[in-house]
């Protein structure tokens, strides 16, 4: 009842509808999932872990359990259940008292919604009390109705997927390195463009005619004599 269980007062029709939804966890390292093997229990699920884990804290302590936990100690007294089993499980609602008790790998979970209608109404009072001769009021203070249904016809699956799987790791690591290798292979081919033109301009210069300086030599095209300006202008 106090994991799992649901409530229900005399005296009322409850419909139950059940959602079922499956978990998958990954296993180390990309998560933290872990099957245990549980003593009383043929599959591993987080409830029943629990309540292993609060049965053997009981049984160390009080050498009892409750009739409600599983397991092979004999069952406490009314005395011991006021007593010594209730401090135990406050020590383990506390903390103080730990359950190892990892997410499981795969689960499967029933999530429940409730709604109520009043019971029995008239015609189920008439046909009860002429059936069986059961007192209406009798009905009313001891007898509860419940439906259970499936609320959708489908399930939801929620699955942990890694941030990266060898593939797009494969990729990734294929495009940085195509995208370096690349930026090299430009970067060196600029240098040598660089120094190439270098080398050229430099080679262009050595092989250059000397250039004359005195530029006071003029020719007289038309008699095809030089003369000097230097010397003209005195």
């Amino acid at each position: 009842m106090d994991t799992q269980g649901i409530a229900l007062a005399p005296g009322n029709h409850a419909f139950i509808a059940i959602k079922r939804t499956l978990y998958e966890n990954h296993v180390p390292p990309w998560g933290v999932c872990q099957d245990l093997q549980l003593e009383y229990y043929d599959t591993y699920t987080l409830p029943a872990c629990y309540l292993e884990c609060r049965s053997k804290h009981i049984v160390a302590n009080c050498r009892c359990r409750p009739f409600y936990l599983p397991g092979t100690a004999p069952s406490c007294d009314p005395t011991m259940m006021f007593t010594c089993v209730r401090d135990v499980l406050a020590q383990v609602t506390r903390g103080e008292l730990e359950c190892d008790c990892p997410v499981p790998c795969s689960m499967t979970k029933y999530s429940t919604s409730v709604s109520y209608a009043g019971w029995p109404n008239k015609l189920t009072e008439e046909h009860i009390s002429t059936q069986y001769g059961i007192d209406p009021a009798y009905m009313a203070e001891n007898g509860v109705v419940f439906s259970v249904f499936y609320e959708e016809l489908n399930y939801q699956k929620i699955r942990q997927l890694k941030a990266m799987d060898e593939g797009q790791l494969a990729s990734n690591i294929g495009g940085m390195m195509g995208l370096f290798i690349g930026a090299s292979v430009l970067s060196i081919l600029e240098v040598w463009e660089y120094l190439w033109q270098r080398v050229k301009g430099l080679l262009r210069r050595n092989r250059r005619p000397p250039v004359n300086d005195d530029k006071s030599t003029a020719y007289d095209l038309e008699k095809g004599t030089a003369f000097n300006n230097t010397s003209f202008n005195k």
